[in-house]
């Protein structure tokens, strides 16, 4: 979509510094790949050699007057331009929206409640007792089981599969390929075998929540998995069961928690780090990728390795595993010094 330039500045809040309001823009880039038609973020000062050579037709900055601003660009002034670039995104390049109806090739059962506006795509299943909330996008192939609620405006895109008893929030996106419901990881050994515990409880998401492609959340064993509103989850994460997520967490790539364990609100977990059985992450607090989580984490406190530990001390342990070659070296030298005097 092309707006001036003085549209897009009404558009994300910005003051239009440098530039002909009227000019034509279509695009948001970075500043090594933007064009002349294009708006491009300048957010930090190790970016000046990018700036200095863009081709960018407008560059979005907090300063009034980046140093090596090419002439040929325009300049839009905004308090907080990683916010700004973001709703430039948003206005040159919007979503495409789905048409509202049922698909003649999705399979809807009797029973189902859809919202005024839902899409549902080919070959879709929504099973029977499911309420779909307005203007809600259930794309190709996403399975709905039995008894679930998707609130309004939330997008499932296409292979998501939902067991029985999901309940999502308000505008909620669901990424491709993943799994909401599966039965919880629960045995006990009895008689020489594993015994299945039946996993009969339900997923609950809140509001503006967002879940990436692949990643797998299990129900409850009897209570709920509960994940908190705003909350953001990576692809390929296993949340196992009976885990409770705040609000406003962030859970990156590969990373995973054991069932009866859990993050307070605005907690955050690095790549590939887990989180053991019953342990908790406490409000605010963050792990490092790879950390593995035993025991519960207090309250703001970052931690970092396997088993993780508070963050400068796991770091000197790291310092002293690398300086270990040279001290074998000093032990071997004094120990050939000891077996000269001991000969002597």
């Amino acid at each position: 979509m092309a707006l001036t330039l003085n549209e897009l500045a009404g558009k994300i809040g910005a003051r239009i510094l440098r530039g002909d309001p009227n000019m034509f823009i279509d695009a948001a880039a970075n500043l090594a790949e933007a064009g002349p038609t294009s708006i491009a973020p300048f957010t930090d000062l190790a970016y000046a050699d990018e700036l200095a050579k863009t081709r960018a037709g407008a560059v979005l900055s907090k300063l009034d007057a980046p140093a090596g601003l090419p002439q040929s660009a325009a300049l839009l002034q905004s308090s907080d331009p990683e916010l700004a670039f973001i709703g430039a995104i948003e206005a040159l390049h919007p979503a495409r929206l789905e048409t509202p109806g049922v698909d003649a090739r999705a399979c809807v059962e009797p029973g189902v409640e859809l919202g005024q506006g839902v899409h549902i795509g080919p070959f879709a299943l929504i099973r029977s007792g499911t309420r779909i909330g307005a203007r809600s996008v259930i794309k190709a192939h996403a399975v709905i089981g039995r008894d679930c609620v998707v609130g309004e405006d939330c997008t499932i895109h296409p292979r998501v599969v939902f067991y029985d008893n999901v309940h999502l929030g308000k505008r909620v996106t669901i990424h491709a390929g993943a799994v909401l419901g599966a039965d919880g990881f629960g045995y006990k050994f009895r008689g020489g075998r594993h015994v299945k515990v039946p996993q009969v409880g339900c997923v609950k998401l809140g509001d503006d929540v967002e879940i990436g492609a692949n990643a797998c959340i299990d129900r409850g064993a009897l209570g709920a998995t509960s994940v908190g509103d705003g909350t953001k989850i990576d692809n390929l994460v296993q949340i196992g069961h009976n885990v409770s997520i705040g609000k406003h967490c962030i859970l990156c790539g590969q990373a995973a928690i054991a069932g009866s364990s859990g993050m307070d609100d605005y907690a955050m977990l690095g790549g590939n780090a887990g989180i053991g059985d019953k342990a908790f992450m406490g409000k605010g607090s963050k792990a490092g990728a790879k950390a593995g989580i035993m025991k519960d984490v207090a309250p703001g406190e970052v931690v970092f390795g396997y088993p993780a530990e508070e963050r400068k001390s796991a770091f000197r342990q790291v310092a002293a595993l690398r300086r270990l070659p040279q001290l074998f070296e000093r032990v071997r030298a004094l120990e050939k010094l000891l077996e000269k005097q001991n000969d002597s």
